[in-house]
């Protein structure tokens, strides 16, 4: 009788379980030929699924092919062109890397596979079951690869029973091609989900990427961002801070054009949002990270959507760097477009629109003799040659079309009638110095201009403005004025608690703080070590000195899942929230005086939501307020 209780599995026992790791679900194992065909070079890709991907998924490029000699290593397990040698691991260039995706993927489907290299005359058809290759056949093709994979776990039920139905799978299936397209946006890629084409990119580019996934209302809603560093480029789209999404599935990171998850990142990219997002909302992202593969360890799960940076504190800080510049852009130009005056040269309102050159100029240096003959003529016939300047005098005259404009307007005879009865001898004339024209202040121009209309329920101010009527949140309005106020003239010295607050956290907690206990300093708190897995506070900022401990506590403690603690995001929560309490409040009624003071500091600060995400203006053009009344079509 053996007593031996230790089994040594075959490979049909532990195929199957590997390939649980690699495969999990139809759309884990469409991702791993699609990888495959990008590194055989493809850039056209056509992709057919059938019943959530357990009848059929069908991948069919035009790739580089394989080579007949290297069809029998296909289905072995860890069978790769693509490392050599160990040290390769820490610098993978290339998608897939690990030998496991059709090993992994015939050992719980049928799978055929046709091929022809770019230098064979003929294709080879090849099928496979249990990992093994079964029959084998040439056939007429072109260049490229054909992975069809049926009948998905036919030979694992138990595994097949725990999955999704064949719908649930099939969304994933299309999430996973949608991001497949973003990621590789230079590729022609065409999705047929049980014969219907659900997406079809032509590969001219990221932007046309974003049209082919999420069509052309969410690109016209989207941002470009680009940000280049020594060793790191970032580029992609963001939406606008109007354009947000209830939950995270519209994120799409990439790093080295591999798609990734990473919460650090995401979360680079929400603090850049932070000033303009509302709470529940989650921005809109489609962003690449370029880097030397040397600083980005790929070899972290098999299903490879993890990596790890060598600096990841330096990546997410450029990545938070790049997505701020391009809200502050859209922000300053949005802020500037809907409250600057239509028009803020008066000189654009009496020059006639068909005006191109006049007989007089600003510049008297300019001016032939001819022309200086005339402007001393009006000039002195209408007696104002010794109270204003010859320079502002012909600069004034600068705005008619003719000398003989110039007569009318000034109520002179006919030139001929003039040059009749006058004769003179013209003066020299030295050009006095020009003094350039003070530069105009909008943000006061757009106070002057602004008519204000009144308010709604003492809440919404409504104020007009050229051919825009603006309605503005007095309390969302007022609350980000104090906020960037005290945002640029917050004080950080310490009090001490007459009693200091005592506090008990778990083990993990109590790393985080110790961790973190430089960064708590700088957000206001002075904390120092009490005991066994307690801390006391024994000073807080002057900012904080209204507020309850327990509940900043609280509030600290709820960022102890991240590794890193962001002092200016607790900074700026405690600063947004005295600015809600200090502002002008809903149901105040506001002076003329107020609104426009509000309306100056609006444009002057570029205010276009509260420090919470709330808008602050709604606008409504005189073009879209008579397309509603139905006076134009």
């Amino acid at each position: 009788m053996s007593n031996r209780i230790i089994n040594v599995l075959p490979p049909s026992i532990y195929n199957k379980i590997s390939a649980g790791e690699v495969v999990e679900n139809p759309a884990s194992a469409l991702k791993e030929i699609l990888e495959n065909s990008v590194d055989a070079g493809a850039r056209r890709i056509s992709i057919e699924v059938s019943n959530g991907g357990f009848d059929l998924i069908s991948v069919t490029d035009n790739g580089s092919g394989i080579y007949e000699d290297d069809l029998d290593a296909l289905f072995v397990k860890h069978a790769t062109s693509k490392l050599s040698s160990a040290e390769e691991l820490y610098s993978v260039q290339t998608l897939g890397f690990r030998g496991e995706a059709l090993s992994s993927i015939s050992s719980v489907a049928r799978v055929t596979l046709t091929t022809r290299h770019a230098l064979s005359d003929t294709g080879i058809e090849v099928t496979a079951e249990e990992g093994k290759i079964i029959s084998k056949k040439y056939v007429p093709c072109n260049v490229g690869t054909k992975v069809e994979v049926r009948d998905l776990f036919y030979n694992t039920p138990a595994r097949k029973k725990f999955m999704k139905a064949a719908a649930r799978e099939a969304i994933d299936v299309s999430k996973y091609v949608s991001r497949f397209i973003l990621t590789n946006p230079n590729l022609q890629v065409t999705y047929r989900l049980n014969d219907e084409v659900v997406y079809r990119s032509k590969g001219e580019g990221l932007a046309e990427a974003i049209f082919a996934v999420y069509g052309a209302d969410c690109l016209s809603k989207c941002l470009p961002i680009s940000y280049q560093a020594e060793l790191l480029n970032v580029s992609g789209y963001v939406g606008n801070p109007m354009f947000t999404k209830p939950n995270s599935t519209y994120q799409t990171l990439s790093v080295n054009g591999r798609y990734v998850v990473d919460r650090g990142i995401q979360e680079s990219v929400t603090q850049a949002f932070r000033p303009y997002l509302m709470t529940r909302q989650y921005p809109f992202f489609v962003i690449d990270v370029s880097l030397p593969f040397d600083k980005v360890d790929v070899n972290v799960h098999p299903r490879k959507t993890e990596v790890r940076f060598m600096e990841p504190q330096y990546v997410r800080g450029k990545v938070y760097r790049a997505v701020q510049a391009a809200l502050k852009e859209f922000n300053d130009k949005f802020v500037t477009d809907t409250l600057r005056p239509s028009v803020l040269d008066e000189e654009e309102d009496t020059v006639p629109k068909d005006y191109k050159v006049s007989t007089f100029f600003k510049d008297v240096s300019d001016m032939t003799s001819e022309q200086v003959k005339d402007v001393l003529e009006i000039q002195k016939q209408t007696n104002l040659q010794s109270k204003m300047p010859f320079s502002e005098f012909a600069k004034q005259m600068e705005k008619t079309l003719t000398v003989q404009s110039a007569r009318k307007a000034y109520g002179l005879p006919d030139e001929s009638v003039a040059q009749a009865e006058m004769t003179y001898e013209i003066p020299y004339i030295t050009p006095p110095p020009q003094e350039p024209p003070p530069e105009k202040n909008i943000a006061d121009e757009l106070a002057e201009r602004a008519r204000i209309l009144g308010s709604a329920f003492k809440t919404y101010l409504i104020v007009e403005i050229d051919d825009k009527v603006i309605f503005i949140d007095q309390h969302a309005a007022h609350e980000r004025m104090l906020y960037e106020k005290l945002m640029a003239q917050r004080d950080f010295s310490m009090q001490p608690l007459i009693v200091p607050y005592v506090f008990t956290v778990s083990e993990a907690e109590a790393d985080f703080i110790q961790r973190n206990a430089e960064n708590i300093l700088q957000s206001g708190l002075e904390i120092e070590p009490f005991g066994i897995n307690t801390f006391r506070i024994r000073a807080v900022s002057t900012l904080l000195t209204d507020l309850s401990m327990e509940q900043f506590v609280t509030y600290l403690l709820s960022e102890a899942d991240k590794s890193d603690l962001d002092s200016r995001t607790l900074i700026k929560e405690k600063i947004a929230s005295m600015a809600c309490k200090a502002a002008v409040k809903a149901g105040n009624a506001l002076s003329d005086y107020d609104i426009k003071y509000i309306l100056k500091s609006m444009y002057e600060n570029k205010i276009l939501q509260c420090p919470h995400g709330r808008p602050v203006t709604v606008v409504f053009t005189k073009a879209q307020l008579e397309k509603m009344f139905k006076r134009t079509v």
